[in-house]
């Protein structure tokens, strides 16, 4: 049996701009297309929008452990959080799903802290279900 993948389409929380970029495929999907700034490095980032899959690609170099910040490439808002990872306490970032809800995940390279919420489950999960095919092998939100 196939395991059911999730492609997560995000937008800034700032600008309310699609992050996503149709020029710059990973794991067969578009990718989320950001700013990235460590130390003195800047240049941009192409994150999997599968969730659960961690490939990325960069213009710079990321190292292990590197904390990131990750900008929105059209409002150039800093995306990085107050809230803190629970497991390296490296702040987090929050993207907003163009559905409803949010995905957060770490801004330290090689943490694989990630997570979505929603404000309201129910009705989120509802408009999914009747505007994806449920019973297909992979679902769009």
């Amino acid at each position: 049996m196939a395991k059911n993948l999730i492609f997560l389409k995000v937008k800034c929380p700032h600008c309310e701009k699609s992050l996503m970029d149709y020029t710059q495929y990973l794991n067969a999907k578009p990718s989320i297309r950001l700013r990235i700034e460590i130390d003195n490095r800047s240049g941009i980032l192409n994150l999997c929008s599968t969730y659960g899959c961690y490939d990325k690609t960069s213009s710079i170099s990321i190292h292990e452990g590197e904390i990131a910040a990750l900008i929105c490439p059209h409002c150039k808002q800093n995306l990085n959080t107050k809230v803190l990872c629970d497991i390296c306490n490296a702040p987090i970032v929050a993207f907003d799903l163009e559905k409803g809800g949010k995905v957060h995940i770490c801004s330290r390279a090689g943490c694989k802290n990630h997570y979505v919420s929603f404000e309201d489950i129910y009705t989120t999960l509802t408009s999914f279900y009747h505007e994806y095919d449920y019973g297909a092998s992979e679902t769009d939100f």
